[in-house]
């Protein structure tokens, strides 16, 4: 249980890191940093509540379903 918990801290951080303007939210172009890959469907994909920003808990359950990958 601690060892994810700490994977949990480490992911919040980088998540954290990756919230450029500090609001919350992460916007394609912040995601981008972390997944530069990541295509307009595949962020209105992980948007699950619609309203076109992706939030904590969409984050976390989209590396936790494997959508995406852990950030390093």
């Amino acid at each position: 249980a601690l060892l994810m918990a700490s994977t949990a801290l480490t992911h919040g951080a980088f998540a954290h890191e990756m919230d450029l303007d500090q609001d919350g939210l992460y916007s394609l172009a912040e995601m981008r940093t972390e997944y530069p890959d990541l295509t307009d469907a595949q962020y209105a994909a992980l948007d699950t509540n619609r309203d076109e920003a992706v939030d904590a808990d969409e984050l976390a359950a989209a590396i936790a379903n494997g959508t995406l990958a852990p950030m390093e």
